[in-house]
């Protein structure tokens, strides 16, 4: 009788696992991502810089750079860039026409055309909470991992959107 009492416990335990499993396949791109970032994380000592850009690389287009030491944000580079077409060139000149650097002692205060002052860490918790969890009805939802299995894309775009409506972020490049 305790033999059938314990093979039932463990049938329920694993029934419960698997099925956890399955749901979470869903997530298994993110979850990924999220685990190369760990292992990134704990390499680094928590120390990196990330390039978030916003545009469409063909009127207008902004790089911003936030550079993350054990944890915290110590600084912020902003470069945006306007495209100039000249008659008979159907190739642009990419031209800077903004920057600044912000460090610890002015972080977050030029203003909302740079990216947010968020860590990695921040971007993982608000893509798995708010970007990615957009009503699938009404948005594309994307995620991408080109910084070696780490985040590169997250956010979504209301399927009524006519242009440049993207919410979340789309990160160039991770390095330390």
């Amino acid at each position: 009788m305790k033999f059938i009492k314990l093979l039932m416990v463990v049938a329920t335990v694993s029934v419960t696992i698997l099925l956890s499993c399955k749901k979470s396949g869903a997530n298994s791109d993110f979850d990924k991502s999220y685990g190369a970032w760990l292992a990134y994380k704990a390499k680094v000592n928590d120390t990196y810089a990330y390039i978030a850009i916003k545009g469409d690389q063909s009127t207008v287009y902004s790089e911003t750079t936030i550079k993350v030491v054990q944890g915290n944000i110590t600084t912020r580079d902003f470069f945006n860039y306007e495209y100039k077409y000249t008659a008979g060139n159907n190739t642009p000149t990419k031209v800077l026409s903004v920057e600044w650097h912000e460090t610890s002692n002015n972080i977050g205060t030029h203003g909302t055309d740079a990216a947010d002052l968020y860590t990695l860490d921040d971007i993982y918790y608000r893509a798995q909470n708010i970007w990615l969890k957009a009503d699938k009805s009404k948005n594309v939802v994307t995620f991408e991992s080109n910084n070696n299995g780490m985040i590169s894309v997250a956010g979504y775009t209301p399927n009524t959107c006519k242009s440049d409506c993207f919410i979340g972020i789309n990160i160039k490049s991770i390095t330390n």
